[in-house]
C-alpha cells in the first residue's frame, strides 16, 4: 500500500515539473518578444511546435512503458528534458528555439508526462481511479503555482538564459532520482484492468481501439478541449500585459490560477468516482467557461478583481479536463496494451494545443485583439462536452454488436 502511495506522490512530482514547465512558456514568451523582437504567432509558433512534438511522443512512451517499464521510460526523459532546457537557455534564433523547445524539451516532457503514471495509477487503483489520478494530476497545479512566478522572477532579476539554466538543474534532481528510488528494478509491463463500472472484461489491442468509433469521439472532445485551453493558457500573460498589468502581477495572478487547479484537480478527481464521469467533465468544462468570460470582461487595470475571477473558476478547471477524460478512457480501453492506447489518444493534446496556441497569436496579429480567440475557447469547451455524453451510447451499441 505504501509503495502505491508513493507512486502517486512520484506522478504528482513529474506531472508537477512537465505540467509547470509548458506553463512558464507564457513568461518566457514575452521575454522572448522583447529580447528579439519576433512576431507573437512567430514565438508562439515554438509552444506549437512543442504540443505537437510532445503528443507524438506520447504513443512513443506509452509503447515504450509498455514494453521495458517505467524505470527507463521515466528516467530518459528526464535526461533529455533537463538537457533541451539547459540548451534552450543559449537561443540566439528562432529556429534554436524551435529545436531546443519545440523538439528536445517537448520529447522529455511526453516521456515523463501523464502517458507513463497514467498507465502506472490506472493499474495500481483501478477502482479509484479517478481520484488517485486527481491527486497525481494536482502536481501540475502546484507546478503551475509555483514555476510561473518564479521564473518570472528569475528574469526580472537575472534575465532569461539564467531562468532556464536554473529550470534545468531544478529539472535534474526533481525527476531522476526518485525514478531510480521507486523504480530500482525493471517491473512487470503494465496491465490495466477495467473498473466495475464499465462493465467490460475484454483486453484491448491498438489496433481495436483505432478501428473504434468511441476512440475517435474521446479523440476528438480531447482535441476541442486542448485547442481551447492553449487559446488561452499561451496568451493569457500577454493579455494581461496588453490591458495594463505589470508582467510580475500578471504572473502572481496565474499563480493563483495554478493553486485552485490543485483543489480542481482533487475535487474532480474524486466526483469522477462518485458520480457520472461524462457529468464530472461538465461541471469541469462550466467552470472553465465562466474563467473565459470573466476573462473576456477585463478591459483595464481597474478590472483586477475579474483578473482574479478568471484565475480561481479557470484555474478550478485547469489540469482537470485531461484527468476525466483519461479515467474515461481507462474505463474503456482496458488490457495490456493500454499504454500504447493512451499515448495514441493524448496525441490529441498536442493537435488541439498546437492550433490553438498559435491560433491565439495568429487572430492578435490579424486583429489586434484576443477577443474572438477567447469566444472560439469557450464554444471549444462546450463543444466537447457534447461529444463526452455522446459517448455512453456509442459503447453499449458497440458492446451489443459484439
Amino acid at each position: 500500500m505504501f509503495r502505491r502511495y508513493c507512486l502517486v506522490g512520484l506522478a504528482f512530482t513529474h506531472l508537477g515539473v512537465s505540467r509547470g514547465l509548458i506553463a512558464t512558456f507564457s513568461v518566457f514568451y514575452v521575454a522572448f518578444i522583447e529580447t528579439f523582437g519576433w512576431s507573437r504567432a512567430a514565438t508562439a509558433g515554438a509552444l506549437s511546435l512543442l504540443i505537437v512534438t510532445e503528443g507524438l511522443s506520447l504513443p512513443l512512451a506509452g509503447s515504450f512503458t509498455d514494453r521495458v517499464g517505467p524505470r527507463r521510460a521515466l528516467l530518459l526523459g528526464g535526461i533529455v528534458l533537463a538537457l533541451g532546457l539547459g540548451f534552450t537557455a543559449t537561443v540566439s534564433s528562432l529556429w534554436q528555439l524551435y529545436f531546443w523547445v519545440g523538439l528536445v524539451t517537448a520529447l522529455g516532457l511526453g516521456l515523463i508526462g501523464m502517458v507513463p503514471h497514467i498507465a502506472i495509477l490506472s493499474r495500481e487503483f483501478p477502482e479509484r481511479r479517478g481520484t488517485a489520478l486527481g491527486l497525481a494530476f494536482a502536481g501540475g497545479g502546484v507546478g503551475i503555482a509555483v514555476l510561473v512566478p518564479l521564473s518570472q522572477a528569475l528574469i526580472s532579476r537575472w534575465g532569461w538564459p539564467t531562468a532556464y539554466m536554473a529550470l534545468a538543474v531544478s529539472t535534474a534532481v526533481l525527476v531522476i532520482p526518485p525514478v531510480l528510488l521507486f523504480f530500482p528494478e525493471a517491473p512487470a509491463k503494465l496491465a490495466v484492468a477495467a473498473p466495475d463500472r464499465t462493465g467490460k472484461t475484454e483486453d484491448w489491442t491498438v489496433a481495436q481501439a483505432l478501428r473504434s468509433g468511441v476512440f475517435w469521439l474521446l479523440f476528438g472532445s480531447r482535441v476541442l478541449a486542448s485547442m481551447g485551453n492553449q487559446l488561452i493558457v499561451t496568451h493569457q500573460i500577454a493579455y494581461a500585459v496588453d490591458v495594463g498589468f505589470s508582467k510580475l502581477f500578471a504572473a502572481s495572478v496565474f499563480g493563483l490560477m495554478g493553486i485552485c487547479s490543485i483543489f480542481g484537480r482533487i475535487f474532480f478527481g474524486y466526483l469522477a468516482d462518485r458520480i457520472k464521469r461524462e457529468a464530472a467533465f461538465t461541471w469541469v468544462q462550466a467552470v472553465s467557461v465562466l474563467g473565459i468570460v470573466a476573462l473576456l470582461l477585463l478591459k483595464d487595470d481597474s478590472l483586477s478583481l475579474l483578473l482574479y475571477a478568471y484565475a480561481v473558476f479557470y484555474g478550478l478547471g485547469q489540469g482537470s479536463r485531461a484527468l476525466v477524460l483519461s479515467a474515461i478512457s481507462a474505463d474503456i480501453f482496458s488490457g495490456k496494451s493500454f499504454g500504447a492506447i493512451l499515448g495514441y489518444f493524448t496525441l490529441s493534446i498536442g493537435i488541439g494545443g498546437a492550433v490553438g496556441s498559435w491560433l491565439g497569436g495568429f487572430i492578435f496579429d490579424a486583429t489586434g485583439s484576443y477577443t474572438s480567440a477567447f469566444v472560439i475557447a469557450a464554444l471549444c469547451c462546450l463543444v466537447s462536452v457534447i461529444a463526452v455524453w455522446i459517448t455512453p451510447g456509442m459503447v453499449a451499441a458497440q458492446a451489443r454488436g459484439r
